[in-house]
């Protein structure tokens, strides 16, 4: 409809979605751990946030080396179990702090944060990029419109409930990582951090595959099944992209709100409001009202895309540290 330049831009932004999606999940395991680290050494042998993220390149270089896909569908499955766990007990803990403690200090709009909020509502839609594959491995594509509808509605859900909850809960006080406002020390706690951070480890070469599949695309005409120096030139290339990743995740590692909202303002704004909405009055508006409504979607998105984009960076540096519980000890 719109030829390669589209094309061109719609691949661009999976790419730097799935590798933004890689850094923040990173961010957060490497968070997450340092946490875990400290509290059970009580904080003896302190190690940065930069060396948990380092330490993470033992895991996802060999397993970018993984070619198909369906490899890593019992890694979702057990990744999805230890969500739902940790999870649960984050809902439980929000209900137990509100009963016992009452509400956190409560914010009803805060103008400085709002485009934050934006982004990362944004960077929420990061299966956005799988539509299409799900849509054609489905054998009644018939059903697709009610499976996404129902999927939306539940995951949109999920995020409003939680967030907001959690919000009510700690208030002001909240967490960009919000595990780290779960109470130290106790079994639960521990036991949720470290099955949430091994769930996030397999969900991110996931996320990485599709990147890797479009780069490689382009770089590689041929296959490595029977080429070894192919297959190796292809290794070396994830190799460097994970690295990248991990430099990236380092850069962002102390301003992880700016950073996901930049990734959700930057990349999946336009792959969730701006392309769909492109195409779909070039194919399907056949109306004043359908074209008119696509303007002023697309209007809102490239707005919403400038604007998150240069507030997420004017403020970088301005964010504060996560919690240390060490800084408490003599």
């Amino acid at each position: 409809l719109y030829g390669k330049p589209l094309k061109y831009c719609v691949m661009v932004s999976i790419v730097l979605a799935q590798l933004g999606f890689c850094c923040a999940y990173v961010i957060f395991v490497a968070t997450n751990m340092q946490d875990l680290w400290n509290t059970l050494t009580d904080c003896k042998r302190q190690l940065s946030t930069e060396t948990w993220i380092l330490i993470q390149l033992l895991i996802y270089i060999p397993l970018s080396f993984v070619r198909k896909i369906k490899k890593f569908a019992s890694l979702s499955v057990v990744g999805n179990l230890f969500i739902m766990i940790g999870l649960s007990y984050l809902l439980f803990y929000d209900f137990w702090s509100i009963f016992t403690k009452g509400p956190g200090e409560i914010v009803q709009f805060n103008p400085s944060k709002f485009p934050l909020l934006v982004g990362t509502a944004a960077f929420s839609y990061e299966g956005i990029s799988l539509v299409i594959p799900i849509v054609e491995s489905m054998e009644r594509k018939d059903k697709f419109n009610t499976v996404l509808t129902a999927s939306l509605v539940i995951c949109a859900g999920l995020f409003v409930f939680i967030g907001a909850l959690s919000y009510l809960a700690f208030g002001d006080k909240v967490e960009t990582v919000i595990l780290l406002n779960l109470p130290n020390g106790t079994a639960w706690t521990l036991g949720v951090q470290f099955l949430y951070s091994l769930a996030i480890i397999m969900s991110v070469p996931l996320q990485l595959f599709p990147a890797i599949r479009i780069i490689e695309s382009g770089m590689f005409s041929g296959s490595g099944k029977g080429n070894p120096v192919v297959k190796w030139q292809k290794n070396l290339f994830r190799t460097l992209l994970v690295i990248f990743v991990i430099l990236v995740a380092i850069f962002g590692a102390e301003e992880l709100d700016n950073f996901i909202a930049i990734v959700g303002a930057g990349a999946c704004l336009p792959l969730s409001f701006l392309y769909p909405v492109m195409l779909h009055y070039r194919a399907l508006a056949d109306s004043w009202y359908a074209r008119l409504k696509d303007l002023v979607l697309s209007t809102v998105a490239l707005f919403g895309l400038v604007y998150v984009t240069f507030i997420s960076i004017e403020t970088w540096g301005t964010s504060a540290p996560p919690l240390d519980r060490c800084a408490s000890l003599p």
